[in-house]
């Protein structure tokens, strides 16, 4: 088979701290995702519009815009793809589960975890 005909999957991260979307970045790409970052909540909703990812890992709290009101907004529009909820503080999996968001990882990242819940949330959407 062709390489050149297999398009890569898309994610956007959406993060305020460098660090961590430095770190996600390496680990995703070396994973084969084309990679998309944005560093705060509008930019991310720009993000997904212009780029349109396969899976949008949101961080929670970013300026501009939370990573609940992007969810929030993005659903609103009627635009549908993977999503995964991150965030250093507590109480993760009552929020995602009030939004509908059926994945989420607390920081710092188990990497083995996160890339679990990364193939989960992508494959599982697009089936």
């Amino acid at each position: 088979m062709n390489n050149q005909n297999i398009e890569k999957r898309k994610v956007l991260i959406a993060d305020d701290d460098d660090d961590s979307r430095a770190m996600l970045t390496f680990l995703l790409e070396a994973e084969g995702w084309e990679v998309q970052e944005a560093r705060n909540g509008k930019e991310a909703i720009e993000k997904v519009i212009n780029e349109q990812p396969d899976l949008l890992i949101l961080d929670n709290r970013m300026p501009e815009l939370t990573g609940v009101e992007v969810y929030q907004k993005l659903q609103a529009d009627g635009i549908k793809l993977a999503v995964i909820l991150a965030t250093a503080y507590g109480y993760l999996d009552e929020l995602a589960e009030s939004l509908g968001i059926a994945y989420f990882i607390s920081k710092p990242y188990d990497i083995p975890k996160l890339l679990k819940t990364i193939d989960s949330a992508y494959y599982n959407f697009l089936n």
